[in-house]
């Protein structure tokens, strides 16, 4: 008698109580025009994974750069700097990629060669920014 006495104090207290309201649901966050403005006009971010995934140079100049440049910078941050087998390595690959001074004065020399084309000067820019 009693147990039946605590289930029916138990279930008049939980008709009593209001029922609790779902949260709602968050918005999703909506990127700040600053954001959106610099991921697109920024070449370099945008394509990193797409030139990281390749394994041979592009065909076309302005990517074949871009390429090179985002396997230095990913090579260069790969260095542990204790001189290691994998540290002189990557030194190497770097050599062969010609990293560096190299790849910059390349860049530079590409940009003044396609000075008519907006969006390989915008492209070369982020990659001379970058180094």
């Amino acid at each position: 008698m009693l147990r039946i006495a605590a289930f029916s104090l138990a279930a008049l207290a939980l008709a009593a109580c209001k029922p609790v309201a779902e949260p709602a649901v968050p918005a999703e966050p909506t990127p700040s025009p600053s954001a959106v403005t610099s991921a697109a006009v920024d070449p370099w971010t945008a394509q990193q994974d797409r030139y990281l995934a390749m394994n041979v140079p592009p065909s076309d100049p302005v990517d074949a750069m871009m390429w090179r440049g985002v396997r230095c910078d990913f090579l260069g941050s790969e260095i542990g700097g204790d001189n290691s087998a994998q540290d002189r390595e990557i030194q190497v690959r770097m050599g062969e990629l010609r990293c560096g001074d190299e790849l910059l004065a390349e860049a530079r020399e590409l940009r003044r060669t396609l000075a008519g084309d907006p969006s390989a000067v915008a492209r070369l820019d982020a990659l001379i920014a970058r180094w």
